[in-house]
């Protein structure tokens, strides 16, 4: 049985099935049969839409003037994976040595490389680092704009080296992200994974099954308590339980299945059949801020504001499934040190040739030609925790994250941003650049920086951490290295809770593979 229908349960679902098991999947939201879901450019109607998107808030955050966030989650089938902005990645071997460290045994690169090999379908074809037999499609992006190529070359010509495949042999450099499409159009695990299989005599899928709690007796997982479209239901599970509800989902279950810190749940009126201190804490992000600069030529934002240009992409996409309607929400990556004699790249880069006007309420595409990028920490130190609000299963979590609540985030993010404001003053971009739109040229000081950072600064939507893997006898951890949650049998979380710590990149890619390597344990325990 598996509690949640996103990426990673959707994986989870579709090698259970191949290895001849019957299974229960249990889904929130609704179907992801929709235009908006796989157009790519359609991404921008789903987070913030009910419909689509559980739409979390998080408290207000000290670190940045007292902000409260909404943080996207996925409520369709597909998960975040149905919503997100479909950049691929899967960061690299320091990331899992990392994991390892933590006491992720098992989790080297080259132990969970094959992972990432059975998921990917490459267009570019199979070699060392990639596949092309898997459910999971990797494009190369179908839409070009001569800003990208501009970029690209200044980021060269100021030293950061070139990278035509940012999941080969080496992740730093500047090149263009390869995306979760295929044909044009968004390839969440939903449809690379589930699709083929959703009529398949052994599967039993129902949406709109919102889970409550685990039920758990003598130590073992014996079944799910959940609600389907308003009636109470129990389903009760032959072998084993596997959670996938994501980084928010998953500590919120099991803190109301009465797995948890102790304390927090007696104090919720819970009682704590399973004292795991770690549930809900370890709660990472990538924080990001926005520069952005009004340049020469056209952008796609201005395209999108002229109605006969906008017909006319439309028609490209219908017919050919290219151009702006294939776009994912960045273009070209870049993982750059933000500062001379780190051991390793500390930033990433999401560019488009797009712009925006971002108000207090809502961001919108710009009538002026503009250009945008966001900088983001690779490995944030700053943590966080998902408490329960209550004892019931609808009210949403606390979601308690200082997203920039450590000086070294901040420092990371004001040099990096000084390293990309140099690359657009440079000889190579500046008869492009009309002027810098934000932060604007009259931040310059230290001070006026990290002041811009703290009211700026925003969540890139990478939540990880809040199961967090480990040692059976680390205190802080969740699950072990197998993905079972200590102290009862039959049940694993196997989603992006899971991670010790963020690795450098989107996650969404490396969910899957945990949800891969996690099935293997499922289909091998005995």
């Amino acid at each position: 049985m598996i509690a949640g229908g996103g990426s990673a349960g959707c994986v989870a679902a579709r090698r259970l099935i191949d290895a001849g098991h019957s299974v229960i999947l249990l889904e929130a939201g609704g179907d992801d049969r929709h235009a908006a879901v796989y157009v790519p450019a359609g991404s921008a109607k789903l987070v913030g839409n009910a419909q689509y998107d559980w739409k979390y808030e998080t408290e207000p955050d000290t670190s940045r003037n007292g902000r409260i966030d909404h943080w996207p989650s996925g409520k369709v089938l597909g998960g975040s994976g149905s919503i997100n902005g479909m950049i691929y990645l899967r960061g690299n071997p320091a990331d899992y040595d990392r994991w390892v460290r933590q006491g992720a045994t098992g989790w080297s690169f080259p132990e969970v490389l094959p992972y990432f090999l059975r998921s990917e379908r490459n267009e570019n074809g199979a070699s060392q680092y990639h596949s092309d037999k898997g459910p999971l499609g990797v494009a190369n992006l179908r839409v070009t704009h001569p800003f990208n190529r501009l970029f690209i070359d200044a980021c060269v010509a100021a030293g950061i080296p070139r990278n035509g495949d940012f999941n080969g042999a080496v992740q730093e450099g500047v090149g263009y992200y390869q995306a979760t499409q295929w044909g044009g159009l968004r390839c969440s695990a939903a449809r690379g994974y589930l699709r083929p299989i959703r009529d398949h005599k052994n599967l039993q899928l129902l949406k709109r099954a919102f889970v409550g709690r685990v039920r758990v007796r003598n130590g073992v997982a014996e079944a799910v308590e959940f609600n389907h479209y308003g009636v109470a239901k129990l389903a009760r599970a032959r072998r084993e339980v596997l959670i996938a509800a994501g980084t928010i989902g998953s500590p919120k279950i099991l803190m109301l299945s009465g797995i948890g810190p102790r304390a927090e749940l007696e104090g919720r009126g819970i009682a704590c059949v399973n004292d795991l201190p770690g549930v809900g804490r370890n709660l990472q992000e990538h924080p990001g801020i926005m520069l952005s600069y009004d340049v020469t030529m056209r952008t796609m934002n201005v395209e999108a504001h002229s109605r006969w240009r906008f017909a006319l992409r439309a028609l490209q996409f219908a017919l050919l499934r290219r151009g702006p309607g294939t776009s994912p929400i960045s273009h070209v990556g870049v993982f750059f040190r933000t500062r001379p004699g780190l051991a390793a790249f500390d930033a990433q880069i999401h560019f488009q040739p797009l712009g925006y006007e971002v108000t207090a309420d809502k961001v919108l595409l710009a009538e002026a030609n503009r250009v945008s990028l966001a900088i983001n920490v690779s490995r944030p130190e700053s943590r966080g925790s998902i408490r329960l609000r209550s004892p019931h299963p609808q009210d949403a979590p606390i979601i308690d994250h200082p997203l920039v609540g450590s000086d070294a985030d901040v420092r990371a993010l004001i040099d990096g941003a000084r390293v990309m404001r140099n690359i657009f003053s440079s000889p190579a971009l500046r008869d492009r650049v009309r002027k810098e739109y934000l932060p604007g040229e009259a931040v310059s000081t230290d001070e006026q920086w990290e002041a811009y950072v703290r009211a700026g600064a925003f969540a890139m939507y990478h939540p990880v951490g809040t199961c967090r893997m480990g040692a059976v006898d680390d205190p802080q951890s969740v699950v072990d290295p197998e993905l079972r949650v200590k102290n009862i049998r039959q049940l694993r979380v196997i989603d992006a809770a899971v991670m010790p710590c963020l690795p450098s990149c989107n996650t969404n890619g490396v969910a899957m593979m945990i949800a891969e390597r996690a099935s293997a344990f499922v289909i091998g325990a005995k």
